[in-house]
């Protein structure tokens, strides 16, 4: 697989990364077509059945900030073992963030399968049909959890080294699989959002086994040896060490927007599906900057585990120009084509009122959200994750007082959103100006040379 992998350590500096972050990109957008896919279809079935499936995927937000801990945590030290040449120390990385994976997902399997009424009366939906479907759908995507944590481990440890080509058509190929079933399922056999559930596991799962097949050809995750080598406690350790802010952040962020949903819910069970559906459509940009951002996150470890500050803080500065361009594109997209976009999954003449103001309010922070995006994940791969946790948390947590005064005004629904927009803006300036900081200190105190 060696000719798949992008040389992030030697070579032009954007070239490496875009080839890198293209396919992330292209299967963050695979991603989203999964879950476009499924509103589409879902749709037909009305509001309702789209706030449930919105309101299972916001809970996989949850799922995926404790994933992040060993996506994040194993990413990290792969990269940087990497960048020193040691492969050994790679593969056992590797093998631990994926052990810690699917132990988690085991865990979080039993709290969403057994406690899914629970769960889902936290949202307090108006009406009873909307709280029952999101109960189905949430106890059948969660037999995919064990799929989702492997596939999404071993995408960011492919990446680390420099194959993101492989967890691309990987994605492409489970993208297919869930264009196929959902209509089929849905509607055909008439299983509503169970069957929207069924359809996205069955995906999962095929992905899973296809990168399975990948790494086993790999030449550094060849041999993982899961189930035969012992724990090594100080790499999950250090996994943990790194991971476990990272995971803080992201658990804080889904928390804060399911108090918002919550808020949400006072304006009607219709503003549930205009959110759940706006944040969709609107991740056009940060999909892409995420995608960015995987690449800058395994070019900045790489690089500073070989001691070359020049190189790295190039690749930041490139990547970040490159997102800030595209981000100026979604940003024109979401303004000016929000009712078009809407219309085309939610027929409601409401609804369609409500997702275009949605997604022109949230259009404002799509270029300073690409930025902080490229700028958590450099800061990240430096192994900064405690300070990054701790400003996003009181970044995001400010989002539910300042929708709680902006909603009681005149704005009402919209006054959450303006809440996000403004937040998210303001977060952005402070890690970007944190990092230029951060940067010099490292300089000053000799620890890599930029020059």
């Amino acid at each position: 697989m060696r000719s798949k992998k992008v040389d992030l350590l030697n070579g032009p500096v954007t070239s490496s990364i875009v080839r890198l972050a293209m396919p992330i990109m292209a299967g963050s957008f695979l991603s989203l077509a999964y879950t476009l896919t499924d509103m589409f279809w879902v749709g037909r079935l009305g509001s309702q059945a789209v706030a449930a499936v919105g309101t299972g995927g916001l809970l996989m937000w949850v799922s995926d900030g404790i994933l992040s801990i060993m996506r994040i945590g194993g990413q990290v030290h792969c990269g940087q073992a990497y960048g020193r040449g040691k492969i050994e120390e790679v593969r056992c990385f590797g093998r631990e963030s994926l052990r810690l994976g699917f132990l988690a997902a085991f865990l979080l399997f039993l709290a969403y399968f057994l406690a899914a009424d629970s769960i889902i009366s936290i949202f307090n939906f108006n009406e009873i049909g909307t709280a029952r479907d999101s109960i189905v759908y949430l106890r059948a995507i969660s037999f995919g959890l064990f799929a989702t944590y492997g596939s999404r481990i071993l995408s960011a440890l492919l990446t680390t080294v420099g194959n993101s080509k492989s967890p691309f058509l990987a994605n492409g190929i489970g993208l297919i699989v869930n264009m196929v079933l959902d209509p089929l399922l849905i509607i055909t056999f008439n299983l509503g959002v169970f069957g929207a559930g069924v359809a996205t596991v069955i995906a999962q799962v095929v992905i899973l086994l296809i990168l399975l097949v990948v790494a086993k050809k790999d030449d550094i995750f060849h041999s993982l040896k899961l189930f035969s080598e012992p724990i090594a406690w100080s790499n999950v350790k250090d996994i943990l060490r790194i991971g476990l802010p990272a995971g803080a952040q992201s658990l804080i962020r889904s928390i804060v927007t399911i108090v918002i949903s919550r808020m949400v819910v006072r304006f009607g069970d219709l503003s549930v599906a205009v959110q759940r559906f706006g944040s969709q459509v609107e991740s056009i940009s940060w999909l892409t900057a995420d995608g960015f951002g995987a690449a800058v996150s395994a070019f900045v470890a790489q690089n500073f585990g070989a001691g070359q500050g020049k190189r790295m803080k190039k690749g930041y500065f490139s990547a970040s120009l490159t997102v800030f361009i595209i981000c100026i594109f979604t940003t024109a997209i979401l303004y000016f084509f929000a009712a078009d976009i809407t219309a085309l999954f939610m027929n409601e003449p409401d609804a369609i009122a409500g997702g275009k103001s949605y997604l022109q309010i949230l259009s404002a922070s799509q270029i300073l959200m690409g930025l902080e995006i490229i700028t958590i994940a450099a800061f990240s791969a430096l192994g900064q994750t405690r300070f990054t946790a701790v400003v996003s948390a009181i970044f995001i947590s400010a989002r539910i007082p300042l929708g709680a005064w902006l909603s009681g005004t005149s704005l009402g629904v919209d006054g959450i959103w303006w809440s996000l927009t403004i937040s998210t803006n303001v977060v952005a300036v402070v890690f970007i100006i944190a990092f230029l900081r951060y940067m010099r200190r490292l300089e000053r105190e000799r620890v890599i040379d930029f020059s």
